[in-house]
């Protein structure tokens, strides 16, 4: 276990994390959160997702929360009122990304932020493999078609993604990572949509992560990392995981990531991020109870 010291930040997956698999907040984790939160630790919520869908799965939550969306590729402060970091693709880049991923017959998709206007989510055909109808299905009110995509010229892009399914997708999109290796940060995961699972791959402009957007939040944790929780199921978790004082690994993260965690708990079904964090809060309730005893508070 790597040294420690008071714990200030907890920076939390979303999708097979704070969700179950069912995709809502499980009420022991919701109570978990709330109780991190009255104890004085800052929640940042981090995630694939862009900001509206992570609104939508957090909507009721009720409790102040930082937002890393897009894999890291942008920041905003709580309630969406200030923009605090975002990493806008270079316009030489993402076009070829899209053209690769379209040689491969990949649906693709590029997603362009534009705060505080809401983001949009382009596009070059609404047909495509059944797995991104139905994710373009839960985002219609952010699509936008533009059926020459890799020409569009956009200087807002921050991802460019593709989304399937089966082993000729996971070829596919191999093949396209190792063209851009070096040139482009990458992930592909799991993606889940209404009860439905598939896969999306991933591109982002280098150095994107969620623990670097963290860091340009808040660069006072740069020094500090020891006193960050971090908790995630997946490969765009990894970074964060390895770098907090705690990096907690989901029951239902794959063997690579738990190897690199410090602790691993029950899976998001079985209420694994509340039962990690529930110890850490009531030892905290602990140290501070004996140091207001020891002030003869």
């Amino acid at each position: 276990m790597k040294p420690k010291g008071s714990w200030q930040y907890l920076l939390v997956d979303v999708d097979g994390t704070l969700l179950d698999s069912s995709g809502r907040i499980p009420p022991r984790n919701r109570a978990v959160l709330a109780r991190a939160v009255a104890a004085g630790l800052t929640l940042v919520l981090a995630t694939g997702r862009t900001y509206p869908s992570l609104l939508r799965v957090t909507d009721g939550l009720q409790l102040p929360f930082h937002l890393i969306t897009n894999g890291g590729a942008v920041g905003l402060s709580p309630d969406l009122a200030a923009e605090r970091h975002v990493g806008y693709m270079s316009r030489e880049l993402w076009p070829r990304i899209v053209g690769a991923l379209q040689a491969e017959g990949l649906s693709t998709v590029v997603y362009r932020h534009r705060h505080p206007a809401p983001p949009r989510i382009c596009i070059a055909s609404e047909r495509g493999d059944p797995h991104f109808e139905a994710y373009m299905g839960r985002n219609e009110q952010f699509m936008e078609l533009v059926p020459d995509l890799a020409a569009a010229g956009f200087c807002d892009v921050i991802e460019v993604a593709a989304l399937g399914s089966g082993d000729a997708f996971e070829a596919a999109s191999e093949r396209v990572r190792k063209r851009f290796d070096h040139q482009a940060e990458h992930h592909t995961m799991v993606l889940f949509i209404a009860s439905r699972f598939g896969r999306i791959t991933e591109f982002f402009c280098p150095g994107t992560s969620k623990w670097h957007a963290f860091l340009a939040m808040f660069p006072q944790a740069a020094a500090h990392p020891e006193r960050v929780i971090a908790i995630g199921d997946e490969a765009n978790d990894r970074e964060m995981l390895a770098a907090a004082g705690l990096g907690i690994a989901m029951g239902n993260a794959p063997p690579e990531l738990k190897a690199l965690a410090d602790l691993v708990t029950e899976d998001h079904d079985h209420d694994g991020l509340a039962r990690a964090l529930e110890p850490i809060l009531g030892a905290m309730k602990g140290d501070s109870e004996q140091a207001s005893a020891d002030l003869g508070g």
